[in-house]
């Protein structure tokens, strides 16, 4: 409440907040008048806004009260029926105020709520024979124009596919594409029906001749000279080995590798590096003048000292102390930079 600079005609000597706007004259005679009508002031019993609307949608003063005898009746006849049974449990209620895909919600955790490792229940393979492996299912997949990356859902062969993938040889073509060869007609057959049924889809059983039938030598290698530099490829080769090795491929050797074999070679060293000593290697670059000379770094965390003689500020706060008579502040010596250049 604040006191009203031009008071109306009326006793009034303070206006409610929420009219204090409306209290203020206006220039227009007609907006004045307006004005007058519709201001309120703290002491008046005109009713309020929720009041009006109330009133507006009653039609009154009183709520509507048009209900006969009849209809209280009507309402039980209806909601307690003949048929009528009480539920006790929420089961084969009508669910309402939720989405059908928020189901799960009400139901509860299932078996399909738990939370399963990528892999585990894979049988882990050695790297050679996983690579050998994989190549060859990827490689089968393609022909058939399936999903690459469907074979993931697959965690073992039976032992006679499995026997079966280790007989077929897969190569690179002079356009770097993969081919497979498969020993006999009989394989050929066997592995075309079992994997028509992975990824699902109509099954295609007239695939491309790949050539007459070869059997494989166990000492070649020649899967290990297919490219894996297109990214469809590249992904699905990687998460299937990644699966059968049950091993992480770091980011760092499935960018640098471009074929099987760099793949392989990078799997095959070590997996942590030695930490680089930034500051030894800073050190010895300073010490050589191969950094600029606006460059400047520190083997620790600086100190408010530090930035003080940095900046020189720290001559004229030991002159300070010196002129009061007082002891300087026992501060720690920086290291230099020479002791770490070794």
């Amino acid at each position: 409440m604040r006191p009203v600079m031009r008071l109306p005609l009326r006793e009034a000597l303070y206006v409610c907040s929420n009219c204090r706007q409306g209290a203020a004259p206006r220039v227009s005679p007609l907006a004045r008048q307006f004005q007058l009508q519709t201001r309120r002031y703290a002491s008046d019993n005109s009713p309020t806004f929720l009041e009006r609307t109330r009133r507006k949608l009653w039609d009154g003063e009183k709520p509507p009260t048009g209900l006969s005898e009849g209809t209280s009746e009507t309402k039980g006849e209806l909601a307690l029926g003949d048929g009528y049974v009480q539920a006790e449990t929420w089961e084969g209620l009508t669910s309402v105020g939720y989405l059908p895909k928020d189901e799960w919600k009400q139901t509860g955790s299932a078996r399909n709520d738990v939370y399963h490792r990528f892999g585990r229940e894979t049988r882990i393979r050695p790297t050679l024979t996983a690579a050998h492996q994989t190549a060859v299912e990827i490689c089968l997949l393609q022909l058939l124009g399936k999903d690459l990356t469907s074979i993931c859902h697959v965690d073992h062969h039976n032992e006679q596919i499995r026997v079966m993938l280790e007989k077929c040889t897969v190569q690179a073509t002079e356009t770097g594409q993969w081919e497979i060869k498969f020993p006999d007609a009989q394989t050929k057959e066997a592995l075309v029906f079992v994997f028509n049924q992975i990824g699902g889809g109509e099954p295609n059983n007239q695939i491309e001749s790949t050539g007459d039938f070869v059997e494989r030598d166990p000492k070649a290698e020649s899967y290990r000279a297919l490219s894996i530099a297109d990214s469809d490829i590249k992904f699905a080769y990687i998460k299937r080995l990644s699966q059968l090795i049950g091993r992480r491929i770091p980011d760092k050797f499935i960018s640098a590798s471009n074929t099987v074999d760099e793949l392989i070679q990078a799997l095959s060293s070590k997996l942590k590096e030695k930490p680089v000593d930034v500051n030894r290697r800073l050190s010895k670059q300073w010490a050589a003048g191969n950094l600029p000379p606006n460059l400047g770094f520190h083997s620790s965390r600086l100190s408010r000292g530090d930035r003080d003689e940095d900046f020189g500020r720290k001559k004229a706060i030991h002159a300070e102390y010196f002129e009061r008579g007082l002891v300087f502040p026992r501060e720690g010596k920086k290291k230099a930079i020479s002791q770490n250049a070794e």
